[in-house]
Parts: C-alpha cells; structure tokens; sequence
C-alpha cells in the first residue's frame, strides 16, 4: 500500500505550493519547512485542513473561502491551468509495474477520488493498482479504517504502507497486521 502524497506523486510545485498560495492571500507568510513541520507533527491527512491551521495560526483577520481558493489553484480555473500540472511521478512506473506482477498494490490516500484517479491515469500507473481508497472512503489517517479498507479490498490480511508522514505509520501500525516504512519528505 502507498499513500500518494510525497511518495508516488512529487507535490512540492503542486499541493504545496498551492497551500504557500492560499496562505499568501491572507497576508500569512508559510514556507515548505513550516508545512513539512506540520506534516511531521501529524493529523495532517488533508491538505486543506494543514492549510486552514497554518493561517489560522498566523492570521491577524478570519479567513474563509480557502477551501475555494486552495482548488482554484491546484486545479486550474478556466483559461489557467492548475499547478497539479506539475506533479511528477516519484517512483519509475517500471518499478511497480515490477511490484504490481508479484503483489496486488493499494494507493491509500487522503485526496479526493476525482484528484487521486486524475494523477494515476495521468502518470499511466492507474492499472497498477488493485485498490484505491480516497478521502471519500474512509476516515483520514491517522485512523486505521482506510488502511483496514485497502486490506479487505485487496483480499489480503497483512500488507506494508509505505508513506512518508506519521499518519501513515499510525494508520499502519494501528492495523496491526500492516507494516509501515517512512520515507523522508519531499
């Protein structure tokens, strides 16, 4: 299992960016360590919500609408693109379609199953994977319910989940039959 987020999908110049953004037109300054230090210090599964903390927690007015303007920018309006346009693909597809011959693969992630389903036909990996649980299935990470759903519906009893946030490694270890390895952040 793979969470999508800084493992599959480099989301430096796309999610992240667009948080920096958001941030940015409510007058708060936020910068990729100030997001990688709230993904580290975990409930961060979703990006809008890590958003609305980081302004919140520099903010001098409410803010509202960010949910709004962080999809405005990471998805495109019409005539602008979205910075999702610029994730890249992490692992070489050579590689998990090498996994994908020896092991049914699961994506877990926190993203919603338009987003999620958009990068994985778009980086040509979508047939790789026998499951998919998104931000519409289940509870986020740190909860264990979508690492339990990837599991049933993969038909497996025990898995790894590769991940790159304590979220992950909690949701792993709290399903107890699921390792986990953290990768560093990206």
């Amino acid at each position: 299992m793979f969470d999508l987020d800084g493992v599959l999908a480099d989301v430096r110049e796309s999610q992240r960016a667009a948080m920096i953004a958001t941030a940015a037109a409510y007058g708060v300054t936020v910068t990729m360590q100030d997001i990688e230090d709230a993904l580290r210090a975990g409930d961060a599964a979703n990006d809008w919500v890590v958003t609305q903390r980081l302004i919140a927690a520099r903010a001098s007015r409410p803010i509202s609408k960010r949910h709004r303007l962080f999809q405005a920018l990471y998805l495109g309006t019409p005539g602008t693109p979205g910075l999702r346009e610029r994730e890249r693909l992490i692992v070489p597809r050579a590689l998990l379609a090498r996994l994908a011959q020896r092991l049914p693969l699961a994506v877990v992630t926190g993203r919603p199953r338009e987003e999620a389903r958009w990068f994985l036909e778009r980086e040509g990996i979508a047939d790789l994977f026998q499951a998919v649980v998104c931000m519409e299935d289940a509870a986020r990470k740190p909860d264990p319910a979508p690492v339990r759903l990837a599991l049933a519906r993969l038909g497996v009893r025990r898995a790894w989940m590769i991940g790159n946030t304590p979220d992950d490694v909690r949701a792993a270890a709290a399903r107890t039959s699921c390792r986990s390895a953290l990768l560093p952040q990206r």
